[in-house]
C-alpha cells in the first residue's frame, strides 16, 4: 500500500514490484489495474470473495501493479 502521509509506496510494495518487474508481462499488469478498481463503496472489485469482505481500495495487488507501472513507465500492454 502507499504511505498515506507521503503518497509513496511502502518498502514491501516496492520490493515486490521490483522482484516481479522482469517476469510479469505488461498485459498482466494492465489486467490487474483494470480488475482491481474501486467499486461504488470504495472497496476493490477484484478482491471479491464469497467468504471475506473486500478490502478498501487500493488493494495490495493494485498497489503492486501501480508500482510496476511507476518503475517502468515505458512498458505498456
Amino acid at each position: 500500500m502507499q504511505n498515506p502521509a507521503s503518497g509513496e509506496p511502502t518498502t514491501t510494495i516496492r520490493g515486490i514490484a521490483e522482484a516481479l518487474a522482469g517476469s510479469l508481462p505488461d498485459a498482466a499488469v494492465d489486467r490487474i489495474l483494470d480488475e482491481h478498481a474501486p467499486d461504488s463503496t470504495g472497496h476493490c472489485r477484484g478482491c471479491r470473495f464469497p467468504t471475506t469482505a473486500s478490502p478498501v481500495w487500493p488493494c495490495r495487488l493494485w498497489a503492486i501493479a501501480d508500482e510496476l507501472r511507476r518503475l517502468h513507465p515505458t512498458r505498456r500492454g
